[in-house]
């Protein structure tokens, strides 16, 4: 991640929590271990932030937090260990807190469901993508944490790829004309991926060659399995709007790629708490 982007979500996210109070050490400057304690198991996401988000709110002059221990990135855990422990100014930790739990929580469970999904489809070549559909302002960390889960990025935004969705074949009266206007649009380096739903749309993607990336939208498995066969050596397949079909049987139809929200959407914050003890 971009550490000057970091820096300035991480800002954003203390200022929505501690506003415009002081955070300021008394003249008895005092200093505590901390160790954040999982609750349930999981898998380590986030934990390269706590020091720099305590850090932002440091009072001048004072030791900035270290970390004394700090469970490597991806590694799982089980209820009751301790994936960190730094050594803190109690008011920079009383202050900051709230924020690296909330941080590490919503992260870990995140790369904890994807590390469930990329289990289950392991041995089979297809990879698992994220989509857009993330919350706002935490795209960023939450893409990250699919990563240190296992599985992979679809496009960050708008800006570095174009997707055609259906509604712009809609809007743009037909799928020539929407390839069309994407092709117009472009910039030199970014690709372009359509979304069919029918075997007769993607016949007429595979007619016209333009566009080598197909997003196989709601199709049976039986469908993604013969465009595969059909098609699978001129075109690189990805199977979206999966539902509750099971992911290995999706795999199996050969397609290169599962794009699915759950992997974001579907996961659930991993409970843990902090406990201090003095130096």
């Amino acid at each position: 991640m971009n550490e000057i982007f970091v820096r300035r979500k991480l800002e954003e996210f203390l200022a929505e929590d501690i506003g415009p109070v002081a955070v300021e050490s008394n003249d008895s400057l005092r200093f505590v271990s901390a160790r954040i304690i999982a609750e349930e198991p999981g898998v380590m996401c986030g934990g390269k932030l706590i020091v720099p988000a305590f850090s932002l709110i440091t009072p001048d002059g004072v030791q900035k937090p270290r970390a004394i221990f700090l469970l490597e990135e991806g590694r799982a855990f089980s209820s009751g260990n301790i994936v960190a422990r730094i050594d803190i100014e109690v008011e920079t930790l009383r202050h900051g807190i709230r924020t690296v739990l909330n941080l590490l929580q919503h992260l870990s469970g995140i790369a904890a469901h994807t590390r469930k999904a990329v289990d289950e489809i392991k041995g089979l070549p297809a990879k698992l993508l994220d989509t857009r559909k993330t919350t706002p302002g935490l795209r960023v960390f939450e893409k990250y944490a699919v990563r240190v889960g296992g599985g992979t990025n679809h496009r960050f935004g708008r800006y570095d790829g174009i997707l055609i969705k259906k509604e712009d074949i809609q809007i743009d009266g037909w799928i020539k004309k929407a390839i069309d206007r994407a092709f117009l649009a472009k910039s030199h380096l970014v690709s372009v991926e359509i979304e069919v739903e029918t075997f007769e749309e993607l016949e007429v993607v595979v007619a016209d060659g333009r566009v080598s990336h197909v997003l196989l939208d709601n199709m049976s498995l039986k469908m993604m399995a013969e465009a595969v066969q059909k098609y699978g050596d001129k075109i690189i397949f990805e199977a979206s709007g999966i539902g509750d079909k099971d992911l290995r049987l999706i795999a199996e139809t050969g397609v290169h790629y599962i794009s699915t929200s759950s992997l974001v959407r579907g996961a659930h914050p991993v409970k843990m708490k902090m406990r201090v003890g003095e130096n």
